[in-house]
Order: structure tokens, then sequence, then C-alpha cells
């Protein structure tokens, strides 16, 4: 080894054709100087060789792995795409749908049988109510046609003076409740729910620019515009301050920029518009509570006691549905008509009910009389006190029955839920 090469071990510089040692021991290889007319390619960041690709060869060292039987797609195979791709999406409109529209009938949880089971309870109890209205009325004529004919008068006129309120009441019912819109109670809840899915956040938007654009509708179209229909309102319950308060809310919901999201838009529109006509609503259902209750208590027999009742549900149910301008659904009404039916029929048996409430109050009021020690009377009075006792009592439960109707009314005439 010459001093040439002591040089090169020492240094560690690589030579053409010789391997050397570094001073820590590494072998190196020595490689020759590449040619002069060799050819390089710069791909990307590496510098490889210039070496030329076949038609289907990667710089990855494997050829791209395609199938055999690779083929266009069919119209058959496209079609069945486009099925899938529709079926998916009707289901996640489907789920949105459920989450933003609520069933304020209480029969969701049945489904499909929800709807015929509530018509089906109607027609029972309309057939039921019809049976005992007429036992009634030929009770009652037969009873009339027994009395003087100056008595046969005065109670032929009254009997259908009576009757034509009552067929007044529903007509008047009938003709305002086909005339307003359906109503489709939406959830704020569920606006919340589906703009919090990632996998329906591409439908959210859309749904609730929707069912946004249908309340503003409702507001457009709410009948406070004239004096007509101001008038109306101030009649059934809702005064003129609170006409202009409602006025004041309309106009800052119908404003688009005022609102940071649709979320706090509807709960603005559920807490000062919608709240102001569930008061109203409640005052009205208590006003013809209180007059059922006196009627049904001083009424004589059990077909006055059903008439009334009818004629004050059906005349509740109209201010109801001007308060809040709509209508409501098929299963909904069907519910709604099906307890008027019902809650007539219960009216009806009321002569039942205070016979039962009389023994209890002759009872009670007997042993008071001879705990005080009136003697001979307290079998007397102990009898009236029953009588107006029980009256007072059916009269009650009247009350009562309105009371709850006219609030499942509200509820199914709200066009947003209070949850």
């Amino acid at each position: 080894m010459n001093a040439h090469d002591d040089d090169d071990l020492r240094i560690g510089v690589p030579t053409a054709g010789r391997a050397t040692v570094a001073p820590t021991g590494v072998t190196s290889a020595r490689l020759d100087p590449a040619p002069k007319n060799m050819e390089y390619r710069t791909t990307g960041s590496t510098v490889d060789p210039g070496v030329e690709l076949r038609p289907g060869e990667t710089e990855l060292g494997r050829p791209p792995q395609v199938p055999a039987d690779l083929s266009p797609l069919s119209p058959e195979d496209l079609a069945k795409l486009r099925l899938l791709d529709d079926e998916q999406a009707a289901k996640e409109l489907a789920e949105a749908e459920l989450l933003l529209t609520a069933d304020p009938s209480g029969l969701g949880w049945l489904g499909w049988f929800g709807s015929p089971l509530a018509f089906a309870f109607l027609v029972g109890m309309a057939g039921v109510f019809g049976i005992f209205l007429f036992n009634q009325t030929v009770s009652l004529l037969n009873a009339l046609a027994a009395q003087p004919e100056w008595a046969q008068y005065v109670g032929y006129s009254g009997l259908g003076l009576f009757g034509l309120c009552v067929v007044y009441a529903f007509l008047r019912f009938l003709f305002l409740y086909l005339r307003l819109r359906e109503n489709r109670q939406l959830r704020v809840r569920g606006v919340a729910e589906l703009s919090r899915r990632t996998r329906l956040r591409w439908l959210a938007s859309a749904k609730s620019a929707e069912a946004r654009g249908q309340i503003e509708t409702y507001l457009q179209t709410f009948p406070m515009t004239t004096q007509k229909e101001r008038k109306v309102l101030h009649g059934l319950g809702i005064t003129d301050e609170l006409q202009a308060r409602l006025v004041v809310v309309r106009a800052e919901l119908l404003d688009h920029d005022k609102f940071a999201s649709t979320e706090q838009w509807f709960a603005h529109f559920r807490d000062q518009f919608q709240s102001q006509l569930d008061i109203a609503a409640e005052s009205r259902v208590k006003y013809w509570a209180s007059r059922i209750w006196v009627v049904t208590a001083v009424a004589p027999n059990a077909m006055v006691d059903s008439g009334a009742t009818l004629f004050y549900t059906f005349s509740m149910l109209s201010d109801l549905c001007q308060i809040y301008n709509l209508r409501a659904g098929r299963t909904g009404t069907a519910v709604l008509l099906g307890r008027v039916f019902f809650n007539a029929y219960l009216a009806g048996q009321g002569t039942e009910w205070e016979k039962l409430a009389e023994d209890q109050y002759d009872q009670l009021f007997h042993e008071a009389m001879n705990v005080v020690g009136m003697g001979v009377s307290s079998n007397v009075v102990g009898k009236l006190l029953g009588k107006v006792g029980a009256k007072a009592t059916t009269g009650y439960l009247n009350r009562v029955l309105l009371i709850r109707l006219g609030r499942y009314a509200c509820r199914l005439l709200r066009p947003v839920t209070r949850d």
C-alpha cells in the first residue's frame, strides 16, 4: 500500500473500484464515478435514472390492480344505484320529519293504527250518543203529550228553540273549521336535535327553513289587520293592548336579520306570540266552563243536559279555532269530536250521578242536623241540601270535562309545541 492509498484510507474518500474502511471501522464501498454520458430524470422529489416506464407500470414497482372482468355499468346497474340513493334519501327525510313534526293527538305511539282507532272511537261514540238522544227525545215528547194544550205549546216551542241553538252552534263550528288551515305542529326541540345530527346536517338547514317559512306564512295571514278582524279578536278576549303587542312581535319575527339562529327564532315565536294566544284560549275555556256548570246544574232533565253540553262545547271549540286561526289534523279532529259526544253522553247520564250524590249528601246532612239537634226538620233540610248539592256536583263534573276538552283542543291547535 503506497502513500496515496494511505491517504485515501485515512480520509475515507471513496475511489473508483475499491472498498475502504473508515477510521471508525465502518466498511464503505468505493464506487467508480458514473459515466459522463448517463442521463438522469427527475420525478417529483426523487432523481431516478432515465428509465422509460411501460404503459400500465408505476413508480411504486407494481402495476395497477384492475379486475379482469371490469366493464362499464349497464342501465340496469345505474337504475339500481339510483334506487338505493333514493331509498337512503327517503329514510333521512322521514327521520327529519319525525324530529320536526309533533303529534299532539297523543296517538303517535300507535303508528298506523292511530288514525283508524280514532275514527272508530268517533263513530262508536256518535252512535251511542245518537241512540241515547233519540230515547230521551221520545221520552220528552211523550211527557209533553200528556200535558195540557198550553203547556204543550210552550214545551214544543222551547224544545224547538233549544234545538236550533244547538244546531247553530254546530254549523258555526263546522263553517269556521272548514275554512281554516290545518295545523302542522312543529317541535322546537326537534329543530335543535336535527341541527346536531352530523349525518342529517345537509337536511337540517332545508327543513328548518321550510318550517320557519310555514310559521311566517301563519304570521302573515293571522287576522288582525282590519278593524273587523280586531273586533272579532277583542270579542274572544284578546284586548287592544294584547293585539298591539302581537303586532310588534310579528314585525320582529318577520325581520330576517334580527335573530342569529332558527332555534332562537322559534323560541321567540313560542314565548312571545303563541303564549299570548294560550292565555286568551285558557280564559275562553274557563268562560264557557263556568256557564255549563250553571246550566247543567239547573237543567230539568238529561236531554237538556246533553244539548247544553253540545252547545257550549261547539261554541268553545269555535272560539279556540278563531284564536289560533288553525284547525286540527284528521286524527286530532276525530279524537276531539269523539270526546265531544262522550262528554255529552256523560252529561245525559247525570241523573244516575245525581241520585248517587244525593244519597251521600242526604246521609251527610241528616247526620249533621241530628248532631245540632234540629229534630224532625232535619229530614226535610237534609233532602233539600242533598238535592242542591247533587245538582251542583254534576254541574261541576261537566265543567271539569269541558275544561279538559278545551285544553286538549289547545294542544291540537298550537303551531309550536310548548316543550
